[in-house]
């Protein structure tokens, strides 16, 4: 593998694009572009607990497009837990901050998938608030 971690580069584009639909930025493809880089058997276990499939995922971005003026996200602390030929385990914070000051912090463990062309896909994401 090159000095570019394919998994690190994900985290970082599809952060770049969320926090482009949240601000309101993003142009019309957005949401489409941001649900592709999600398996169909996507799962996301999100703050509260709560799960959600490919399709609810798609519903709560499609609600929170420019929902978040001024919506900053910002990812440390990545860390590959585990590695595979095709997937990983990864881990990382994320910081978000809107244009009213609101602000959180997440610890998240993400696992996807790498195919034989280098795109990344993700298959699990489970995120955890905490205090910085």
């Amino acid at each position: 593998m090159n000095n570019i971690n394919p998994y690190f580069n994900e985290l970082d584009e599809i952060h770049v694009e969320i926090e482009a639909l949240f601000n309101g930025s993003a142009d019309e493809g957005a949401l489409q572009r941001i649900m592709a880089r999600f398996a169909p058997q996507f799962t996301l276990v999100m703050t509260s607990g709560i799960a959600l499939d490919h399709a609810g995922v798609r519903e709560i971005f499609s609600k929170l497009h420019g929902a978040r003026p001024g919506s900053q996200i910002t990812i440390r602390d990545k860390e590959i837990v585990a590695e595979y030929p095709s997937a990983a385990v990864v881990k990382y914070r994320e910081y978000q901050r809107d244009g009213a000051g609101n602000a959180n912090v997440r610890r998240s463990t993400a696992v996807m998938d790498l195919d034989a062309h280098g795109k990344v896909t993700w298959r699990h994401l489970q995120e955890t608030f905490c205090s910085e």
